[in-house]
């Protein structure tokens, strides 16, 4: 099942401002098609992914028979009922010039309840600002809802439910939720009773944090000041924030209707005010070898652990609060999703084979305790007519070395490098695209490798390696993987208190028992070489306190060998202890889908290394004046080899 477009104009706020009139202190907006049109953004496509809140828009203006075409062209029915205005430019500027200030006034007019009159191809209309998304927040867009369908897509989004006072912010990111660029799945049943469920997370409080933060004069001026303040606190833990378990029979479904295959292991999902991560987990089995044939909800309602496919954790359901406030059950959640034909959509999944390298940035590589010869040794030639692979010695920029090598000169790689490409998988079902055509011919003919088709391509990536490496953006070894915590730990949460006569020990004592270190990390079929610890991070990295070095833990070596045999699979994920703050520590990471780094260069996990022992004082002192490394590197002008210009020395 492909992943619908819509055509959605994109409209600048600071040119429609140009047509505003002021009335008794107040600025309208009211402009005819020709004037509408001369606010379009010239730059932007016009075209928006689908998602839930365009499909319940089109239910309300077409009725609820409606059903998205399985063409690829883009679906026009909300052209003049939808619109995302750019405010870039205008709240994030200074208001002290009396230009800007003009400018902000008319912006927050835009929200005044009668909104603004556009003509967008079917008359003129009224537009109320309606929801964003995180990213659309990020890029100061805000979407813009036809006054006369606003109530009714309100009602559908919010099922139902009376949401009085409450914290706005949290309001509009939830109902924000639904604007999530996804594949929508139909007819799986995911309303089906007791298939989805929602159980509390597990609160751990951790005592004596060592915290550093900022605190305020105490006045209440526009203006404050504030201080550096060191203190050690008490900090609950969220255990398992923003993840749950799918059933292995049930994951098989969701894939097929995906894209046709059984090829994922974890998928990102968005329900209504629901968001998070489900792992494929056969709970059901091993609950039932433990004894338990019964789940109890968040409500303290029982079900058959059968009868289970998706365990959601409360943290997921971001709406909890609101529908026990609306004097709702889970049941009647799901009886206003099923009237609103509300449906399952997959925002990610995970990769099907796991990366032997990942990319650095230059955010990290300033706060690494590097030596010199580490980054790059003096003696090396600044072009290579030969692999960077044969020198025994390992150097900081040796991987993107050996990969710009290697798509320049490197026949038997450049093969490969399409060859490999054919059979690959993502969100989308597969089909026979240009990558698998292309995989095709060269495997009946590896000469046409040297045809323009295929050369360019592969200049173009050299030439995107050259520039990220100008840029401190290296290839080491690691790979990006989903956050997770330990969920062999969620299985031993799910196990309540068992009489003696219904457990099976052997399963029972062991899954409620079996947890590793909270300095250890479990990445399931790591692809990469690893010594003993690596580095995880995660973007964006300021500074040196927002990186983890973690123990790696073999789950073979465990003497019942329970997580390797049941979570093996899981390829995408690199899993932590869920009592420790490594998500705290990772920026404020949670498991709702956010990504880490795994490093396994040994370099940079000893400079890491260095960094903690510097925290503590014991770093060598003539390190701090090598660790200034510069990071922007120029291309030599004259390597050696013909087809291998760019990578040399750094300055």
């Amino acid at each position: 099942m492909g992943q619908s477009k819509y055509r959605i104009f994109e409209l600048s706020a600071r040119a429609v401002m140009s047509y505003a009139a002021q009335e008794n202190g107040q600025w309208h907006f009211a402009l005819d098609r020709a004037a509408t049109e001369k606010c379009k953004r010239v730059s932007a496509l016009h075209e928006q992914d689908g998602n839930a809140l365009f499909f319940q828009i089109m239910c309300v203006v077409r009725g609820d028979d409606f059903s998205e075409p399985t063409d690829d062209r883009p679906i026009g029915g909300l052209s003049d009922v939808i619109f995302y205005m750019d405010f870039s430019g205008i709240f994030d500027r200074s208001s002290t010039l009396p230009r800007q200030q003009i400018r902000q006034e008319k912006a927050r007019d835009m929200f005044r309840p009668e909104g603004v009159q556009l003509d967008l191809g079917s008359g003129m209309h009224r537009y109320l600002a309606f929801e964003r998304s995180g990213s659309m927040s990020r890029q100061s867009k805000l979407s813009f809802l036809r006054a006369d369908v606003y109530d009714q897509v309100r009602r559908r989004i919010q099922m139902d439910m009376t949401i009085g006072d409450c914290q706005l912010s949290k309001l509009y990111a939830y109902n924000g939720l639904m604007l999530s660029s996804g594949t929508r799945l139909d007819g799986i049943d995911i309303d089906k009773p007791h298939r989805v469920i929602v159980v509390d997370n597990p609160v751990v409080m951790t005592r004596g944090i060592p915290v550093v933060t900022v605190e305020d004069d105490g006045t209440q001026n526009s203006t404050r000041k504030y201080h550096r303040v060191e203190r050690r606190m008490d900090i609950p833990i969220t255990c398992f924030d923003g993840e749950g378990l799918i059933s292995k029979q049930y994951a098989k479904v969701i894939d097929r209707a995906l894209c046709g295959a059984v090829v994922h292991t974890s998928f990102q999902i968005r329900l209504p005010y629901i968001k998070g991560m489900v792992h494929q987990v056969d709970f059901q089995e091993i609950l039932d070898l433990c004894g338990q044939t019964v789940i109890r909800d968040s409500w303290g309602q029982e079900h058959n652990v059968k009868d289970v496919d998706i365990i959601l954790t409360k943290s997921m359901f971001k709406g909890f609060g609101w529908l026990k406030d609306s004097g709702m059950t889970w049941a009647d959640y799901w009886d206003a999703f099923r009237r609103y034909r509300h449906a399952l959509y997959i925002t990610n999944v995970s990769k099907v084979k796991p990366e032997t390298h990942t990319e650095l940035n230059y955010q990290f590589l300033n706060t690494v305790s590097i030596r010199e010869e580490e980054f790059r040794p003096r003696d090396l030639p600044d072009g290579w007519d030969h692999s960077p692979e044969e020198d025994e010695r390992n150097w900081l920029t040796k991987q993107t070395e050996v990969a710009y090598y290697n798509f320049c000169a490197n026949r038997t790689f450049q093969q490969e490098y399409f060859l490999q490409r054919m059979n690959r998988w993502g969100i989308l079902p597969f089909r026979k695209n240009r990558e698998h055509l292309l995989g095709e011919i060269l495997r009946k003919n590896p000469r046409m490798i040297g045809e323009p088709i295929y050369q360019q391509e592969l200049a173009g990536r050299a030439k995107q390696i050259l520039k990220n490496y100008s840029l401190g953006r290296l290839i080491v070894a690691g790979d990006n993987r989903y956050l997770s915590g330990d969920l062999m730990d969620f299985l031993s949460y799910l196990l309540e208190t068992l009489p003696q006569k219904r457990r099976n020990k052997a399963f029972y004592d062991v899954t409620k028992s079996l947890r590793f270190k909270t300095s250890a990390f479990y990445a399931p079929g790591a692809a990469y070489q690893h010594g003993d610890t690596c580095t995880l991070l995660r973007n964006p990295h300021i500074a040196r306190n927002e990186e983890l070095q973690l123990s790696s833990y073999d789950a073979k070596k465990e003497k019942r060998q329970m997580r390797h045999f049941y979570f093996r699979h899981l390829t995408d994920l690199v899993m932590v202890d869920s009592t420790m703050l490594a998500a705290e520590r990772l920026g404020g990471a949670d498991y709702d889908g956010d990504m880490v780094k795994t490093i396994a260069d040994p370099i940079l996990n000893e400079c890491v290394r260095r960094n903690y022992e510097a925290s503590r004082g014991s770093a060598d002192d003539a390190l701090s004046n090598e660790a200034n490394i510069p990071l922007l590197m120029i291309p030599s002008a004259t390597p050696p080899h013909p087809q291998c210009r760019g990578l040399g020395s750094p300055v």
